[in-house]
C-alpha cells in the first residue's frame, strides 16, 4: 500500500493540466469575489453576515476544481490507457483505487486552501478599497480554511468516485461543472431551501459560509456523499473491463 501511495503522489507532481486548474480556480475566485464586492450595497456588505455570504465564492470553487482534479486522477489514466499497465502490476485493484481516494483528498486540501486563502485576501482588498470594514474574525477565517479545505477534500474524493464511474474524462468534468453552475444553482427555484442538502450546499455550511445549516450537518451529509460516490466507483472499477 506505501508503494501505491507513494506512486500516485508521483502521479499528482505538479503538471500542465495542474497549473491550468490552479490558474482556472485563481481566475474564477478574483472575478466572483470582486464582482460581489463591488455589485452589493455598501450598507449591506458591512454586515458580517453578507460578508461571509460573498466569501462562498472561494468555497465553491475549492470544492470544484477539487472534485475535477480527483476524476483527473483516474479518467487520465484511463483515457491514455496507463491504467492497464497500472493494473498489470498491480492486479488487486482495490489498493489502487484506495491510494487514489488518499492521494486525491490531499490535493483536495491544497486546492481548497488556497482557493480559501485568495477569497480572503481579494475580498480583504475589495472591501479595504471601498472604504468597508472586514468584520470577519479570526475564528471565521479558521472555519473557513479548515472547513473550506475538508469540504474540498471530499470534493476530490468524491470527483475520484465519479471518474471511475463516468470513465470518460469529458464526461465526468462536464458532468461535475454542471453540477455546481447549473444543479445546485437552479434547485432553490424548483424546491426552497433543497440546495442546502445538495453536495455543495453542505460544503459552503462545513466552510462556515451559511447560516441555513449547522456545519456539523454539513460535514455529515457531505461525508455521506463523498464515501456513495467513491463506494460506486470502486465498484466499477473492480467489476469492469479495463480496456
Amino acid at each position: 500500500m506505501i508503494g501505491q501511495l507513494r506512486s500516485e503522489l508521483l502521479k499528482q507532481r505538479p503538471t500542465e493540466t495542474t497549473l491550468y486548474l490552479f490558474l482556472a480556480m485563481f481566475g474564477l475566485v478574483a472575478l466572483v469575489i470582486t464582482m460581489n464586492v463591488l455589485g452589493v450595497g455598501a450598507d449591506d456588505l458591512a454586515a458580517s453576515a453578507q460578508q461571509l455570504q460573498d466569501f462562498e465564492a472561494g468555497s465553491r470553487a475549492g470544492m470544484l476544481f477539487a472534485g475535477l482534479a480527483g476524476a483527473i486522477a483516474i479518467t487520465a489514466e484511463i483515457r491514455y490507457g496507463t491504467i492497464r499497465p497500472t493494473f498489470l502490476v498491480t492486479p488487486r485493484r482495490g489498493p489502487v483505487i484506495a491510494a487514489k481516494l488518499a492521494i486525491s483528498a490531499l490535493v483536495g486540501i491544497v486546492f481548497g486552501l488556497l482557493a480559501e486563502g485568495l477569497m480572503a485576501a481579494d475580498a480583504s482588498v475589495a472591501l479595504s478599497a471601498r472604504g468597508i470594514d472586514n468584520q470577519l474574525t479570526g475564528g471565521d477565517y479558521l472555519q473557513l480554511l479548515a472547513g473550506g479545505a475538508a469540504a474540498a477534500a471530499l470534493w476530490a474524493v468524491a470527483g475520484v468516485g465519479v471518474g471511475a464511474l463516468v470513465r470518460n474524462q469529458v464526461g465526468a468534468l462536464i458532468g461535475l461543472c454542471a453540477w455546481m453552475f447549473l444543479v445546485e444553482s437552479t434547485s432553490e427555484s424548483f424546491v426552497p431551501d433543497f440546495g442546502r442538502l445538495l453536495p455543495g450546499g453542505a460544503g459552503i455550511a462545513l466552510a462556515g459560509n451559511s447560516d441555513a445549516l449547522p456545519a456539523a450537518v454539513g460535514a455529515l451529509l457531505l461525508i455521506l456523499y463523498a464515501a456513495a460516490a467513491a463506494a460506486a466507483g470502486w465498484r466499477a472499477a473492480l467489476r469492469r473491463d479495463i480496456a
